[in-house]
């Protein structure tokens, strides 16, 4: 099936897709979802073997619909998975433990990776059998993604590996990540970097936790001392690692701009829950706030329909991806605030069983990062301003002197 098929039954996919739901979840999951009973749903997880499920859901390909047949996609357009994706949205169902591999490594492979990549990692990944991680961001460079020190020296067909990665999402689980290293130091900083798929689970690799405000583990810091990765890893051609990292810094300021960007979506509030649980709201002040939520939540809502048509249109992710994730992770930001003012002292002190208020807590606390994540709202700010309002670009006076030559601190 083609992405561009204009004769796709999207009913009839739904349709297909909610009776795949209905006949490999646990019965009683589906009897709490028909009933609306979250109580009920929470004990019918505890009967899904997940590891058995993200396999099922898979091989039927509704964990990466547009990804070709062939790879254990359904090869449809991004519309037509938006609507796959709210039927499991309704069905509740888990699919969000490896995102870094579906959302990221799964499209820079389809672009960047040969048939043997595609072949080997695609599936796995969409199986949820092989966590992937990405190896882009180091201490001294984050923001300058295009300075990092992580080198890569080539001996035959092995490349060795020395280093220091952080902010590194699932890398304590990861089974291989998307590096980024510079392979030749003697040009400037943007031409001497090469993207490679790195093997995690191997000596002269280790990964250190970082435990972030709500006292969980998704970042790490990794250390690469000596770590050999094959030639036949890498992806596209030596030195053109920077086009390689602009297209999946794309992808992930989508990825980390919609409903499914809040991790643990089951606690993460939503306008609509803030409507349902407080409404009426008799303070003035709260109310407009609240109102001025809504309006943003449907503006961003319109904002990603353009942006799925532009990529049905085969646009890549450009510039533009940058108005989403900053206008979708400040809005983000404001909605867990009013969250908590609603809860008033509910949201600093609750009885245990308080999910909502636990919940509402630790939103406010895990959403601060998503200013950062993905490239923070500054950095976003000069995107648009360089590539959209056509503004003059910042001074950089290490753009066109050899990398090697650049004073560090």
């Amino acid at each position: 099936m083609a992405v561009t098929d204009p004769v796709v039954d999207v009913d009839a996919l739904v349709a297909g897709c909610e009776r795949f739901l209905r006949a490999e979840l646990p019965a009683d999951w589906v009897d709490a979802v028909d009933r609306d009973d979250a109580d009920a749903l929470r004990v019918a997880r505890d009967q899904l073997d997940v590891d058995a499920w993200f396999v099922k859901l898979a091989d039927a390909g509704y964990v990466a619909p547009t990804w070709p047949v062939e790879y254990g996609g359904l090869g449809v357009s991004h519309t037509v998975a938006a609507a796959l994706n709210g039927m499991l949205g309704r069905y509740r169902v888990p699919r969000f433990t490896n995102p870094v591999g579906v959302d990221l490594a799964g499209p820079a492979l389809l672009r960047w990776g040969t048939e043997e990549h595609k072949a080997r990692f695609l599936r796995p990944i969409a199986r949820h059998q092989e966590i992937w991680c990405q190896l882009f961001s180091e201490p001294g460079y984050g923001s300058d993604l295009a300075g990092l020190a992580t080198r890569a020296v080539r001996d035959g067909d092995v490349w060795k590996v020395t280093g220091q990665k952080v902010w590194t999402s699932l890398g304590h689980l990861a089974s291989y990540g998307l590096l980024l290293a510079r392979t030749d130091p003697g040009v400037p900083k943007h031409q001497g970097i090469t993207a490679f798929i790195m093997p995690m689970k191997q000596p002269g690799v280790t990964v250190r936790p970082l435990k972030h405000m709500a006292d969980e583990v998704e970042f790490t810091e990794v250390f690469l001392d000596g770590a050999l990765v094959e030639d036949s890893m890498r992806l596209g051609e030596v030195g053109e690692g920077w086009k390689f990292a602009q297209s999946v810094l794309g992808n992930e300021r989508q990825a980390v701009s919609g409903p499914s960007a809040l991790p643990g979506t089951t606690t993460g509030r939503s306008v609509q829950g803030l409507i349902k649980r407080h409404a009426p709201v008799r303070d003035p002040v709260m109310r407009q706030r609240l109102v001025q939520i809504w309006i943003e939540d449907k503006v961003i809502s319109l904002t990603g329909r353009r942006a799925s048509a532009l990529r049905q249109a085969g646009q890549p992710p450009g510039p533009g991806g940058s108005i989403m994730k900053l206008i979708y992770s400040e809005h983000t930001q404001r909605l867990q605030n009013l969250a908590c003012d609603l809860e008033g002292p509910g949201a600093q002190a609750w009885e245990d069983d308080d999910r909502w208020r636990r919940g509402t807590a630790w939103s406010l606390l895990r959403i601060r990062s998503k200013t950062i994540a993905g490239g923070t709202s500054e950095v976003q700010r000069n995107i648009l301003g360089e590539r959209i309002l056509g503004l003059p670009k910042e001074p950089e006076v290490d753009r066109s002197i050899p990398w090697s030559e650049v004073r560090k601190s």
